[in-house]
């Protein structure tokens, strides 16, 4: 499973081989490269034709002997101009030669980047198919409460009254009331769930992203919600590597809670969305059997599944 894992994962990343457009390039410019080099064995054949003429019109001339310099002074004209034209055109294959070289290094350390991006990613599906993902960490434990000092005044002696404090002036409220405007409570694991769960229902996949990844920043008893509206996000937004991480997560976190029937169902999806089947129907085989009562249309969406994996 693991070698067909990893192949699978060298033929869906090469498709985008970021290396392409240069090794596009580097042929077009070797077609031009023979292109030069065919003009250039075009012009070195003109030149022995034009030398083999000039040749035999010095010989043919006869009694005509005092047009013969006029001839060869053509002839070094033309031959001066076609080896001005060689020696341009040998330049400029140096240059494409050079230019071709220099593409070939680029495309061969982007075909080395890409390889270890395939066996970076290939690890991670491993990881998820054998079962050896990291759990998700524990719940930060709750601080324990603290009782605040005694905050009474102290008894006034006998025979005195206590002087009662002065009454803030108006200007002191009002001070007072910006005071406390300017400083808005602390949003809570809730509320961004809230937030989180209204941006998924409208579309807004980014947001609610954003304020799951937040809520995990809190800790506490919300985690296993907040993983699970975290791998929904990615999901919806075609990030399906990711979130088949943030929905083994939530499974991880709690196998046996009320996420965790979806969240193998959402790790399957993800699954096979990247085609790594023999992965989403190994998974689907461990919703069947640890969830066989679970209700009516998550057992649908698993029998859906099977059919897009080819689940035998």
């Amino acid at each position: 499973m693991v070698g067909m894992t990893k192949r699978w994962l060298c033929g869906a990343l090469a498709v985008g081989l970021c290396g392409a457009p240069l090794i596009a390039r580097a042929q077009m410019e070797s077609r031009e490269a023979i292109e030069l080099q065919n003009e250039i064995l075009s012009l070195r054949h003109d030149l022995d034709a034009l030398q083999k003429t000039g040749n035999k019109g010095g010989s043919a001339l006869g009694s005509a002997k005092h047009a013969t310099p006029a001839v060869n002074a053509s002839n070094s004209d033309i031959l001066t101009q076609l080896l001005d034209r060689v020696s341009l055109l040998e330049d400029q294959m140096r240059q494409l030669r050079g230019h071709v070289d220099e593409l070939s290094n680029q495309v061969a350390q982007q075909n080395a980047d890409l390889g270890k991006k395939i066996d970076d990613l290939g690890f991670r599906v491993d990881t998820l198919e054998g079962g050896k993902h990291p759990a998700a960490s524990p719940p930060a434990e709750a601080a324990a409460d603290k009782i605040p000092p005694s905050t009474s005044p102290p008894p006034a002696p006998l025979g005195t009254l206590p002087v009662p404090p002065p009454a803030p002036s108006a200007a002191g409220k009002e001070g007072a009331g910006k005071e406390g405007a300017a400083k808005p409570a602390k949003p809570t694991a809730d509320s961004l769930l809230q937030d989180g769960r209204a941006a998924f229902a409208r579309h807004d996949y980014a947001s609610a992203e954003d304020s799951a990844e937040q809520a995990l920043a809190l800790k506490g008893g919300h985690v296993v919600d907040a993983r699970f509206l975290l791998g929904q996000s990615l999901a919806a937004q075609h990030q399906f590597q990711k979130a088949a991480l943030a929905f083994d997560d939530t499974y991880k976190a709690a196998p046996t809670g009320p996420r965790a029937p979806e969240a193998l169902l959402g790790l399957a999806e993800s699954l096979t969305a990247i085609n790594a089947k023999p992965a989403a129907c190994a998974t689907l085989a461990k919703f069947a059997k640890e969830f066989p009562a679970a209700r009516q249309g998550l057992r649908d969406r698993a029998q859906t599944l099977r059919q897009h994996a080819a689940c035998g």
